[in-house]
Formats: C-alpha cells, sequence, structure tokens
C-alpha cells in the first residue's frame, strides 16, 4: 500500500464518528483529540478548565466540540454521557 493510500484509508478510518475524550483539552488527552480528527472524527473533549478547553477546540478547527465538567465527580460525568449528543 503506498503511502497516498494509507493517508486516505486513515482519514476514512473515523469518518462521521464522534470521539468522547475526557481530559482532552491538553496533553495525551488532546493528542487522542487531534488523532481522531486527523482520521475524519469529530472530537468532544470534555475537561475541567474552561479556558483550556477552548483552546483545544479552537486548534482542532470546526471538528470539535468542547465541554467543561468536574472530572473528579461521577454525577458529572454521569450526566454528560446521558446527554442526547
Amino acid at each position: 500500500m503506498t503511502e497516498k493510500n494509507q493517508k486516505v484509508q486513515s482519514q476514512a478510518a473515523l469518518s462521521d464518528k464522534r470521539i468522547v475524550v475526557l481530559g482532552g483539552s491538553s496533553g495525551l488527552g488532546l493528542a487522542v483529540a487531534q488523532q481522531a480528527v486527523a482520521q475524519g472524527a469529530t472530537a468532544i473533549i470534555a475537561s475541567s478548565n474552561a479556558d483550556r478547553v477552548k483552546q483545544a477546540v479552537a486548534t482542532l478547527d470546526a471538528k470539535a466540540e468542547g465541554h467543561t465538567l468536574d472530572l473528579s465527580n461521577e454525577r458529572d460525568i454521569q450526566n454528560f454521557f446521558e446527554k442526547d449528543r
């Protein structure tokens, strides 16, 4: 398989998928979100720092959504996943 074919296949791998990344506003979580977007997905970033969430979404362009929630609070996480996305 050529490099061009691999790139096209990689971009289509997550096309039209929505990927939730808890802690996705920086570090490893942001890297995961970037890779998901590069492969065609929409990244849904959730983290406790509103400013970093906003910055992360801006770096990922239109293929990202950002949400602020307390990741140490089980109820917040449960409510986040129960919302219709």
